[in-house]
């Protein structure tokens, strides 16, 4: 017996919302009227893109292997304190209108730790610290399959390898289309896989980041707006920006990231590894994260938060999410103030329902007027919204099509006036 369709729902902002069919597509009127308005929203001065683990549950369904679900335990323990670790993670989540997940019982398993560390109790501590350390090891392991599948592929340049590329290239490609006159796209990613870095080598997108450094990259506090120009043939003084640059962050860290020395660093891990059998889990620097010094959760994270808010919450900005639960909620805080700003507009787009977004609709404003939802499979999946959003072209390759298409017309006038016909009648 197969279960009920989930309607796909399309809002244009303070538009009455568009109707699926029951083939489940939008006719060509409606396709191209979503595509004028995506058109419209992706050339807006300022674009942000954020990515959740959508993205990769997508591209992994293509390759035949699925990211490291989040919904599982630290522990399956009975014994205290864990179910009562589980019990308070579920509370918190509930809060905030989401299902509960690992993070959040990582999360409470590190404040318990910290807690059981002031009260001097070394060998309850332990054992939570092993239990943390067991779960971010798994993590990590998984992380690193799920890229390794999609690597395999690659290298043997099979269906599923051009299957993966080509659904990466037609979502990431009109993003990256950005005018010269345009602010850099800004992406950013909840995710702690590489696989918008996989992306971007397969488009030959530069990605611009916050680590300096080749050998050893090292993350860097320094707010130094860096970009990439080039000098025309036999121009001098006349820099322009190179194409295909975005701007980059991993707002809940990175698989190849690791504290040591004071300072946090890039590890060469190939994608889908294998790390180093000196890397652990317990340097390994994704949120949340197990280390003990409070500096280390609060430097990296304070700086890519800040770097969220400032590209979003600034006059005409769109910020599109795709595959993001809306279940963080320092993020969702940043996206509330963004709406805050009247030229701001935020597109919401998710294959799955989102229980979590309706909880954000109701506890801060939400104009219709500055959002767009591109909700359900059959406009949210990663094909199905690819697929409507616009083929933009290079405005230079249009200014000179124009140019030549007004030359023409003047040349035809000349050799043939319009009026003519109109002689002799």
């Amino acid at each position: 017996m197969s279960g009920s369709k989930q309607i796909s729902v399309i809002r244009l902002g303070a538009d009455d919302p568009l109707q699926v069919d029951s083939s489940g597509s939008l006719t060509a009127v409606q396709t191209r009227r979503v595509e004028a308005w995506l058109a419209a929203l992706l050339q807006i001065e300022h674009l942000s893109l954020l990515i959740g683990n959508g993205l990769s549950a997508a591209a992994g369904s293509m390759a035949g292997k699925h990211p490291p679900l989040m919904s599982r335990h630290i522990s399956e323990d009975e014994e205290a304190p864990f179910p009562r670790i589980r019990e308070y993670a579920k509370e918190s989540a509930q809060n905030v209108g989401r299902d509960v997940n690992l993070e959040d019982e990582i999360r409470a398993a590190m404040m318990l730790a910290d807690g059981l560390a002031v009260l001097g109790e070394k060998s309850n501590e332990n054992s939570v610290r092993d239990a943390i350390e067991a779960a971010m090891s798994s993590l990590l392991n998984e992380v690193l399959d799920f890229e390794r599948n999609i690597w395999e592929h690659h290298q043997k340049s099979d269906s599923e390898a051009l299957k993966v590329a080509r659904a990466l290239t037609q979502f990431l490609g009109p993003f990256v289309a950005r005018p010269a006159q345009r602010d850099r796209l800004n992406l950013f990613t909840t995710n702690y896989d590489r696989l918008l870095e996989y992306a971007a080598d397969v488009l030959g997108l530069h990605l611009i980041d916050r680590f300096e450094g080749r050998l050893h990259p090292k993350f860097s506090a320094s707010r130094i707006n860096l970009d990439l120009h080039y000098s025309p043939p036999g121009i001098r003084g006349e820099p322009r920006l190179v194409d295909g640059v975005a701007r980059f962050a991993k707002l809940h860290g990175s698989i190849d990231w690791s504290f040591a020395r004071g300072e946090i660093w890039r590890d060469s891990i190939p994608f889908g590894g294998p790390r180093t059998a000196s890397k652990t889990a317990a340097n390994a620097v994704i949120y949340p994260n197990p280390a003990k010094d409070v500096e280390t959760l609060s430097y990296p994270y304070a700086e890519l938060f800040r770097d969220f808010a400032a590209a979003v919450c600034r006059p005409n900005t769109t910020l599109v999410t795709f595959g993001y639960g809306f279940g963080d909620g320092h993020i969702n805080r940043v996206i509330a103030d963004m709406l805050r700003v009247p030229s701001t507009h935020l597109v919401v787009v998710s294959r799955d329902p989102l229980s979590a977004l309706d909880s954000f609709k109701a506890r801060t404003l939400f104009p219709v007027s500055q959002t767009t939802e591109l909700l359900g499979p059959d406009v949210g999946g990663l094909e199905e919204f690819s697929s409507l959003l616009p083929a933009i072209t290079s405005d230079r390759i249009l200014e000179a099509q124009f140019e030549y298409l007004n030359k023409r017309s003047k040349l035809e006038d000349e050799i043939e006036p319009k009026n003519a016909d109109n002689e002799g009648s």
